[in-house]
């Protein structure tokens, strides 16, 4: 009886195959690559803020934040800024940011252009709140999305009530509303 000894033959085909498939692949992703033709995100120094208020009624009041592109290259955001309200002294007023659910979607701003977000808030207390809130907010931190630092503003638009609830939309392209 013979036994026929099993060698082990290597896999050469499909092992080449792989690499004739990689070197395909490369050849066709080659060029330019697309993160550098993306803009470069928009952070606290390519960006200034204002706020602008709106009509108001009925002890509702709203707002836009507006960030600019003051560069002279194009930027991209897209989401929710964060938001700290400040009395004249530097000090946190309650500030509670809560997100609508809009759609968030990428945004790019060429030189002076701005996308802008919608604040909402109350001004009638909410039970066991005082009338009047206890700090006047003077200032407002605005932190673009995906940003640590924060730029600064004016609050000329008076107490938020409601224990500081501001209710927010996502940024969009433009400066919104004009009244």
């Amino acid at each position: 009886m013979l036994f026929r000894k099993h060698t082990r033959r290597p896999l050469v085909a499909p092992v080449a195959l792989s690499a004739l498939s990689a070197v395909a692949l490369i050849g066709i992703t080659a060029g330019p690559s697309q993160a550098a033709t993306r803009p470069a995100w928009a952070d606290t120094s390519s960006l200034s803020v204002r706020v602008h208020g709106l009509n108001s009624g009925a002890g509702q009041r709203y707002a836009t934040v507006i960030l600019t592109n003051k560069t002279h290259r194009a930027v991209r955001t897209q989401g929710y800024v964060g938001l700290q309200l400040l009395d004249s002294h530097g000090r946190n007023v309650t500030t509670r940011v809560v997100r609508d659910h809009g759609r968030v979607g990428a945004i790019t701003l060429g030189p002076g252009q701005s996308a802008y977000t919608r604040l909402h808030w109350g001004a009638v207390p909410a039970a066991g709140e005082p009338t009047k809130a206890e700090k006047n907010p003077a200032r407002l931190e605005v932190t673009p999305p995906d940003a640590y630092r924060h730029l600064n503003t004016a609050w000329k638009l008076g107490e938020v009530l409601q224990k500081g609830r501001i209710d927010i939309t996502p940024l969009v392209k433009g400066t919104g509303p004009a009244a």
